[in-house]
């Protein structure tokens, strides 16, 4: 509630006496003292001493505690005196507190507000772009721009690794056409030999004259081995087109492996300075600095418009005489909302009432236990002297209760 914590330090003490200031150090005393009195009707000088030492010390405790209440009792006086200075104002008078006021309320809820907010970046983040805010648009278009090139030679890699393949086999198989063709060429070889050998005999066997027969063996005989030499031919230059092409090929993968390298330790380097994954990731950071940016820049302005109506109101307020000026800057809607001021001075009349009648209840409960000191002083004998002093001391306290 409002101005609550204008009695935090009373309401601690009341809490910490536990039970036994529930019903008051007098209320103790009403229990005990049947059961005592008839101890001190049976027994000696040293147990009413007791007793009255007793009383004495709780009178000069809710004597201490009338004190105090009576401090806190004029603290809310004064409170409400400040309410009625501001209910008496005229229209003129308020006015210009009620325009301050109504800024210090509203500027106050948007800096809570941003206090409440919960931060988009950690600390190190915002202060790493802040101070680099001038460069980070650059970076990010290179870091995007580098990883479309990781994507490109990647698929270059991949393309000029098929193309290695692809010359490998072609080479292979122009291998083997090759091998082939030699294995060919020599059982041609054999065929025809043995064919001009078995045309030769059969010639002369027959005596017969077979030139025909030979010049047609030796025209199949050219033939043939014209179109193995070029098949031949052929292989071996496409084995040797294959290794160029399969060399351009690994010195191309090279080339474009020694940039990837380059390219992704770029990549690395500003994705491990600013801790993010991908390009996508610091672009969104920049977006979350940059709102984060703006609405401290807002709470900035928030604050210098603050301390400005503040000090606007605290001039105003003070021309008032009021007994406390700076407590309405914690309740500025008190000043705008009339039902919160109500609100306010209900709670602080109550609480005086509350203050008034404890201090009441008090002082009665110090009389009884005064009347039953005095009643047991003839118990005392010589130490009735002490008590005497004792009360005094009391009555000088606070002389209400002579």
């Amino acid at each position: 509630m409002i101005f609550s914590n204008l009695f935090h330090r009373k309401k601690n003490k009341e809490s910490e006496t536990g039970s036994f200031s529930q019903y008051d150090q007098s209320e103790y005393a009403k229990l005990e003292t049947k059961n005592i009195v008839k101890e001190l009707n049976l027994s000696d000088a040293a147990q009413a001493k007791k007793y009255v030492v007793d009383l004495c010390k709780q009178m000069i405790q809710a004597s201490k505690d009338i004190e105090d209440s009576k401090s806190e009792y004029q603290l809310v006086t004064n409170y409400l005196t400040d309410i009625q200075i501001l209910e008496d104002l005229t229209d003129a008078e308020r006015k210009p507190i009620l325009e301050c006021a109504t800024q210090v309320a509203k500027l106050e809820k948007q800096r809570t507000d941003f206090l409440k907010t919960k931060r988009r970046l950690t600390d190190t983040q915002f202060a790493q772009m802040q101070e680099e805010e001038e460069n980070l648009p650059g970076v990010i278009r290179r870091l995007k721009a580098n990883e479309a090139d990781l994507d490109a030679i990647k698929r270059n890699m991949a393309y000029l690794e098929g193309k290695k393949l692809e010359w490998s086999m072609q080479r292979s198989d122009s291998a083997k056409v090759q091998k082939v063709t030699r294995t060919v060429a020599c059982y041609l070889l054999a065929v025809f030999i043995t064919l001009f050998a078995f045309v030769g005999i059969l010639s002369w066997y027959l005596n017969r004259d077979l030139q025909l027969v030979f010049t047609i063996m030796g025209f199949a005989a050219v033939g043939a081995g014209a179109f193995i030499l070029i098949r031949y031919q052929d292989s071996t230059r496409e084995i040797r087109q294959a290794d160029v092409n399969r060399n351009q090929a690994i010195t191309l993968e090279n080339r474009v492996k020694i940039r990837y390298v380059n390219t992704k330790n770029a990549v690395d380097f500003i994705c491990e300075k600013y801790h993010v994954r991908n390009a996508k990731e610091l672009e969104f950071l920049y977006g979350q600095y940059q709102e984060e940016a703006r609405e401290k820049e807002t709470f900035r302005k928030t604050s210098d418009d603050l301390d400005y109506y503040t000090q606007n109101l605290l001039q105003y307020l003070t021309r008032l005489r009021m007994y406390d000026t700076r407590v309405w800057l914690t309740h500025a809607n008190a000043l705008v909302d009339s039902r919160e001021m109500v609100e306010l001075k209900h709670e602080l009349l109550t609480r005086r009432q509350k203050l008034r009648a404890r201090m009441e209840y008090s002082v009665g409960s110090i009389h009884e236990m005064k009347g039953e000191a005095l009643k047991n002083m003839s118990k005392l004998g010589n130490n009735a002297y002490q008590l005497e002093q004792i009360i005094r001391k009391i009555e000088a306290m606070n002389p209400v209760f002579k």
